[in-house]
């Protein structure tokens, strides 16, 4: 289930114990927490889940664009000599004129070394936009990385900062101002409430 199916199976549910007469008002309180603390459950259960599928997916893109194959023996050296002669670079200018140099040479190792350097600094706010000529210089000289590139920049994190898809449900207003610690308290309460809604999530 989605987020917002979760949300609207529990608002369901907080409605059929909200309509049942046959509850004290404490065990309609302790269902409905217990409704609230499945839910939120539930919807922490989903956040975990696409996140583990966006750092998959991330994770394949990073290697499809900045990751050598398995290398042995020399060629495993001069991949990693390639790495650290790249982060020298400080000077995204210096950066490029090296890219052009090791492309006209030939040298996929520090054209791929280069690349990724750029990415990483390019990922960086404000002053990330000077190393992205060198990115897209890569990106032109390699097959399929500008593709790779704009999915893996289009990436959002599941549950970020301006992500609502993720959020806690509603308390009911028959639980009033209680904090979501306060809720889960009710919830753990050792009341036995029956009835279809009820012995379990409720």
């Amino acid at each position: 289930m989605t987020p917002d199916q979760i949300r609207e199976a529990y608002g369901r549910q907080v409605e059929k114990i909200r309509a049942r007469q046959d509850l004290t008002d404490q065990a309609r309180q302790v269902a409905m927490a217990r409704a609230h603390q499945a839910a939120t459950a539930r919807i922490q259960a989903a956040l975990d889940a696409d996140r583990q599928q966006y750092q998959t997916r991330r994770t394949q893109l990073e290697k499809r664009l900045f990751g050598n194959k398995e290398l042995g023996g020399t060629d495993a050296l001069s991949a990693r000599d390639a790495r650290e002669r790249a982060s020298q670079y400080t000077h995204p200018d210096e950066a490029l004129a090296a890219y052009q140099r090791a492309k006209r040479d030939g040298d996929k190792d520090m054209m791929r070394a280069l690349g990724s350097w750029a990415a990483d600094q390019a990922s960086m706010p404000l002053l990330g936009e000077a190393w992205m000529p060198l990115v897209e210089s890569h990106a032109a000289a390699t097959p399929g990385y500008a593709e790779n590139l704009r999915e893996l920049r289009g990436l959002q994190e599941p549950g970020g900062f301006m992500d609502a898809t993720y959020a806690s449900p509603d308390v009911p207003s028959e639980l009033g101002r209680m904090t979501v610690q306060q809720v889960n308290s009710l919830a753990g309460s050792e009341l036995t409430v029956y009835g279809n809604d009820a012995p379990e999530a409720a």
